[in-house]
């Protein structure tokens, strides 16, 4: 079965597949307070550069949601995001509420309510035989 490294102190995790040992995913945590994830990880220093035809765009962990489709709305296609509701093993409830995931160019981008980015999680497709 697949399996995760993770690195607290970096901020980041890493999917390996079982099988081949390769890397599927990365995932970057921006550590903001309201998460429920805040304080398990340092925040992860990424700078993710979003490019098409005629602009780039910049995401880095203090980047708004907002921004991100404001500047990027004409080239790209985001729909509507999947509700993600967390609950711990021992309280059922997450007092922080449920976060929001957005599909953009081989990654999924975790918004919290606040509009801050939580976490971006990046993949590559699988491609069909």
């Amino acid at each position: 079965s697949d399996y995760f490294y993770n690195y607290f102190t970096l901020g980041l995790d890493i999917l390996f597949d079982g099988n081949s040992h390769t890397v599927k995913k990365f995932v970057l945590h921006s550590n903001h307070p309201g998460h429920y994830n805040f304080n398990i990880y340092y925040r992860c220093e990424f700078k993710i550069e979003l490019l098409n035809e005629t602009s780039s765009f910049a995401i880095v962990p203090s980047t708004r949601w907002h921004s991100v489709i404001n500047s990027l709305q004409d080239q790209l296609v985001i729909g509507e995001p999947v509700v993600l509701n967390r609950a711990s093993s021992t309280n059922t409830t997450n007092p922080f509420g449920s976060t929001f995931c957005y599909g953009v160019q081989n990654m999924i981008f975790e918004v919290m309510a606040n509009d801050y980015i939580a976490s971006v999680t990046i993949y590559k497709p699988k491609v069909e035989p």
